[in-house]
């Protein structure tokens, strides 16, 4: 039902969850400049108010509607018919409306029930944010809390503002200019796009002084700098910001903040809205206070302030997390497709914009990207001297290992080294075209070690890559060995004449550990990879407890089914090299029919056999085994699976299955008795080897996967991912975005010319991307 400006902005200014940008005159302000607004809300019983709602702003793009609702919709999110009931009439609008998608950016803390909630709902995590995700709030209370919550350093020059003549008032409409004026040069200098002159004009008319304040810092009647806070409700936010380089000794802009807080106070908010930090940190917070509600307070984030970058919202941060607030993240923008085929063209778009132009990306340097914000700019990489982005040099020495047996012994003197640093995989991927080289790296008191591996992926072009799989291998936990480690492998990427480098550190990402090496890697200028070669999370079963206390801890189907398993006479015994060839033969099967590409038959032979002769060895850390799972009434394997070893741990690597007496479990049985095998072998943890990216996401590619192994007590283990560190911005673009764009558009193309083939394995399947 529509509902008109009075009662909305009445119902919305009594709301917690109230927010600046749901307000009718936000409405109006976007109605100006190209939106169409529409409110939507559910009415009471009674008829007087609602009691749900959302402002819906309309817009053309791409040549398609979108309907967007900015920190929206209110809802009781608790409440699941409420919720339902409300989702079903805005998507009833949309319809009504034209509109392809419906995006939303609620003020929702980003947890994982509230994502599971989200995606209940049919939405689904957006390629496009509009307003940032992570902030800082500040409690706001009476003058003496607040000063006494933020860093004496900011407490300091609040008071020193005044000592030095800073004065400041609000703006009048004819001061207007000079607030453009200084939003154009903050823009200029700080390399951001200003909205009009018009715009703000707008803005002035429409929102003070009822719901908004401009005001203005200045000393001896010159304008220093500017803010604009808006308040609705419980809810302060500091919109837009804008500062000359003159005067700033006289510390105006902290004396800005200091009055917008005091200002939305008055108005009634309970919290004020420093409005956007960069979003690692926001993701960070929120893991450090395990998704609570509130976050975590600015100054518990174990970071580096003077190590963090200076562009973008890195610099940004460090001036608003004096103020005493707490870092917390919203769940960000979420879509929803209305119209099918338009929403499929929409998010087509977006993923091109993404990737747009690859050989434009090639002549020109698009640094002011929302990623790019994000993660430490390209610039660090593109500069050769920049090896070290640290604030001290870190000191070590390298050696070049080429003997295993000692390979070996540098790889004990680390914690829980991974099969893929392993002598044996190197070897594996020589057959691939990769060249491995193993490096130590020794720093006062602590040893580290990376397997180089490096390649020219492109024939006849001198575009070299690296790539560090589950590695490097060292204690996480010791920060002047991760620096070092880290200058040492960007060092040696260079002195290869790499295009970029990429790390998969087996590092989980839910502990104290992981989020101080995420902050190592974004401060030394490595970036998230949109390129995952191994599955980033994983799922492990502790085998200390021994075979019952195992059975035990699985879920009663599972049990049942091993025993059935047993009961219908299947048995799993270990394979000899002679059974390769059915192995593989049933891991084809799989193949095709799951819908995922494989390598030839020859690099997963060199693979199994190599593991298969490391076993033989005595004393080998490293090795393996084929366990094929055979039934009375087949001549032939049903279910088959080859496990990697390394020191105490065992990763389920492989598997393959038959459709042939699928009912009688031997999958159960086959994965019981890998355990009792890693068991006999001395190892202590049972890697399952990929788990989702999502666990709420029923869609993720590897839920059903995750379900079975789950059932047998597998511990969900979210890791870092991998990360690039790129030497060459121009090389590392055409291999990530032009040379896959052109890929891309033969593959397309193809399919135009060739006959039809239906039982052709699609590319970008999650096999395909685990094919190590």
């Amino acid at each position: 039902m529509a509902v008109d400006a009075a009662t909305w902005d009445r119902w919305l200014i009594q709301r917690e969850d109230g927010h600046p940008l749901q307000l009718s005159r936000w409405g109006m302000l976007k109605g100006q400049f190209g939106w169409k607004v529409h409110r939507v809300a559910l009415i009471d019983k009674a008829g007087a108010s609602p009691h749900a709602g959302a402002q819906l702003l309309l817009r053309s793009a791409y040549g398609l509607k979108l309907a967007y609702i900015p920190r929206g919709p209110l809802v009781d999110w608790q409440d699941e018919e409420q919720c339902t009931a409300l989702f079903e009439l805005l998507e009833a609008e949309c319809r009504r409306l034209g509109a392809s998608v419906l995006k939303i950016e609620p003020a929702l803390i980003d947890s994982s029930a509230n994502r599971a909630l989200l995606m209940r709902h049919g939405f689904r995590p957006s390629m496009h944010s509009v307003q940032p995700p992570s902030t800082i709030l500040v409690d706001l209370a009476d003058d003496e809390t607040m000063l006494a919550t933020m860093k004496s350093k900011w407490r300091y020059n609040v008071r020193l503002a005044e000592r030095k003549g800073v004065a400041v008032r609000a703006m009048e409409r004819c001061d207007l200019p000079a607030f453009y004026r200084l939003m154009q040069e903050t823009g200029a200098r700080d390399g951001f796009a200003v909205h009009s002159a018009a715009y703000f004009e707008a803005a002035f008319d429409l929102l003070t002084p009822d719901h908004a304040v401009f005001l203005v810092a200045e000393y001896a009647g010159e304008p220093l700098a500017a803010i604009v806070v808006a308040v609705a409700g419980r809810n302060g936010v500091y919109l837009w910001g804008a500062s000359s380089e003159r005067e700033r000794s006289r510390m105006p802009n902290h004396a800005l903040q200091w009055a917008g807080m005091r200002w939305a106070r008055e108005q009634g908010a309970a919290t004020y809205d420093l409005w956007g930090i960069p979003d690692p940190l926001g993701q960070l917070a929120m893991a450090i206070a395990h998704e609570s509600e509130r976050g975590a307070p600015a100054d518990a984030l174990p970071i580096q302030l003077d190590a963090l970058p200076n562009g973008g919202l890195w610099g940004v941060y460090r001036f608003k997390q004096g103020f005493g607030g707490r870092v917390v993240r919203t769940v960000g923008a979420w879509d929803k497709a209305i119209h099918p085929l338009g929403a499929r063209f929409y998010f087509a778009a977006l993923a091109i914009k993404q990737h747009s132009s690859p050989l434009d990306n090639l002549l020109q340097r698009k640094s002011e990207t929302p990623y790019s914000l994000l993660q430490p700019s390209a610039r660090i990489a593109a500069s050769p001297s920049s090896t070290q982005t640290s604030s001290s040099p870190a000191r070590y020495q390298l050696e070049l290992i080429e003997d295993a047996a000692r390979w070996r012994t540098v790889l004990a003197q680390t914690p829980s080294p991974h099969v893929l640093q392993s002598w044996e995989w190197g070897e594996v991927k020589a057959q691939t075209g990769w060249r491995a080289e193993r490096i130590a790296v020794r720093t006062s008191g602590s040893t580290a070690a990376f397997q180089f591996l490096w390649r020219e992926p492109v024939p006849h072009l001198p575009l070299r890559v690296a790539y560090i799989p589950k590695g490097p291998a060292l204690e996480w936990s010791d920060l002047e060995c991760v620096d070092a480690t880290l200058a040492a492998i960007e060092e040696y990427a260079r002195s290869k004449k790499c295009i970029f480098v990429k790390i998969d550190p087996n590092v989980r990402e839910d502990t104290t550990v992981g989020r101080l090496t995420l902050h190592a890697l974004q401060r030394r200028g490595w970036r998230f990879s949109a390129e995952q070669v191994q599955f980033k999370n994983t799922a492990f079963t502790d085998l200390r407890p021994g075979e019952e206390a195992l059975l035990a801890a699985m879920k009663s189907k599972w049990r049942y089914n091993i025993r059935l398993a047993q009961k219908r006479g299947v048995r799993v015994r270990c394979g000899e090299e002679t059974d390769l060839a059915a192995f593989y033969a049933l891991y084809a099967e799989t193949a095709r029919r799951d819908g995922f590409l494989i390598r030839p038959a020859a690099y997963y032979l060199t693979t199994w056999r190599t593991f298969l002769a490391a076993q033989r060895e005595p004393g080998n850390p490293a090795g393996g085994a084929l366990l094929l799972a055979e039934h009375p009434d087949d001549p032939e394997p049903v279910a088959g699976l080859f496990l990697l070893r390394y020191g105490a741990t065992a990763w389920y690597f492989y598997g393959a299955s038959s459709d042939r007496h699928r009912r009688d479990m031997p999958n159960y049985l086959l994965q019981w008795e890998a355990m009792r095998w890693a068991i006999a072998q001395g190892c202590t943890l049972y890697d399952w080897w990929g788990a989702p990216t999502s666990l709420e996401n029923p869609e993720d590619p590897l839920h059903g996967v995750w379900q079975f192994k789950q059932g047998f007590g597998a511990e969900f283990q979210p890791h870092i991912g991998a990360w690039d560190y790129v030497i060459s911005p121009v090389g590392y673009r055409f291999l990530t975005q032009a040379l896959p764009f052109t890929r891309s558009a033969i593959r397309w193309a193809r399919q135009f010319v060739e006959p039809d083939r239906s039982d052709r394995p699609q590319p970008g399947s999650p096999a395909e991307r685990s094919e190590h």
